[in-house]
Order: structure tokens, then sequence, then C-alpha cells
């Protein structure tokens, strides 16, 4: 059968993949005081994937889905691109990553690495400085998956060109709302997807 012009995926079940956008190959520094990483972040988001490393795989499974979509941020848009199916769907900051906070100190200079988990532990504690705070993202998710349900429901499955974080926020939502899949999709790397099911 074929919905909108795209080959759906076979079987009652209804599906929705969650797949982290490609790396960013992005020339940021490796070392930064806090307020530094206002750059890095600048650099991550403007910076191009790396569409060389997007398996096949990936291609072949964006064909078979009823509907592609994504996160409004440059490189999910690109990510998606490289899937070379027919995306009609707009580009939606429902989606979007919440940015990497950061505070307004001048020291310490150390590893830019650090300061990325130093500041999205805080963050998921509440610190939001810079960014939208946790609990907006979650009220985001919550719609996100909302969402994602609707676009399944109406195209029995539906893949969404996502981030790290935003996808494993979403997924939380979906397993709560008696959705099949992994709890942990913040272990999954570039171009990889995650896999939920319900039906």
């Amino acid at each position: 059968m074929r919905l909108g012009g795209r080959a759906r995926v076979s079987g009652s079940q209804m599906q929705i993949i969650l797949v982290r956008h490609g790396r960013p190959d992005h020339g940021a520094a490796r070392w930064s005081t806090p307020v530094g990483m206002k750059t890095w972040v600048e650099r991550y988001n403007a910076a191009e994937v790396v569409a060389a490393e997007r398996p096949d795989s990936l291609v072949a499974l964006a064909g078979s889905v009823g509907i592609v979509v994504c996160s409004s941020l440059q490189r999910c848009i690109e990510s998606r691109s490289h899937l070379e199916c027919d995306c009609c769907e707009l580009p939606d900051p429902l989606f979007a990553e919440p940015h990497l906070p950061y505070p307004e100190w001048g020291l310490p200079l150390l590893p830019s690495r650090f300061w990325r988990l130093a500041f999205r532990t805080a963050w998921f504690l509440g610190f939001a400085s810079h960014t939208e705070h946790i609990r907006e993202s979650t009220r985001r998710a919550s719609a996100a998956a909302d969402r994602l349900i609707e676009l399944a429901e109406a195209n029995e499955s539906v893949l969404l060109m996502g981030h790290k974080i935003m996808n494993a926020l979403i997924a939380r939502q979906l397993r709560q709302r008696g959705w099949r899949g992994p709890a942990l999709p913040l272990l999954t790397g570039y171009w990889q997807p995650s896999r939920y099911s319900k039906g």
C-alpha cells in the first residue's frame, strides 16, 4: 500500500521511528571558558553534517515509512535531505533540541567536552541560562509525542529526524502513552534509529 506517495510499513502495528541527525562537522575549539561555550553552540548549530557517514539502510527505512518529518534546526533539515525521500512536511520547531546552557563566567579554561557534559547535566537539574528550561522542553516533548502519534495514526508509520536530548524526552512521553521501544535512546549514535510501536 502507498500513502502520500510513500510505501507504508506492512503489518497492523503503528510505528514511530526517532532518528538522531548526522554528525555535525564543526570546528569548535577543544578548550573553552564557560561563556565561550556560546561560540561552541553557534558553530555546532551552523555546521554541515557529514553526509558520507549516512548508512544506506536509513535511506531504505525512510523510503518505507508513511511520512518523514524533522526538527527546524539546520542539522536535522540537512540530514533529512540526505534520505533521498519525498519530504513535503515543513521542518517543525516542536521537535527542536534545547540549546546547551552556559553561565557568564570568563574562567576557568577547560576542555569543551567537560563543559558540555557539566552544563547539560545541570540543565537536567534546572539550569537554563541562555536556553529553554527543562520544564518547557518536557512540555514540548509531550506535544511532540502527540503530534507523532497523530501522524502515525494517519500514515501507519512516521520517521522523525531529530536530536539526542529531544528524542529521549519524546521517547519517555511515548512510553508513558503505551508505546513499546527503547527506554534510553540517549545511547543512540548519529544517523541511528530507535523504533517505537503500538497496535
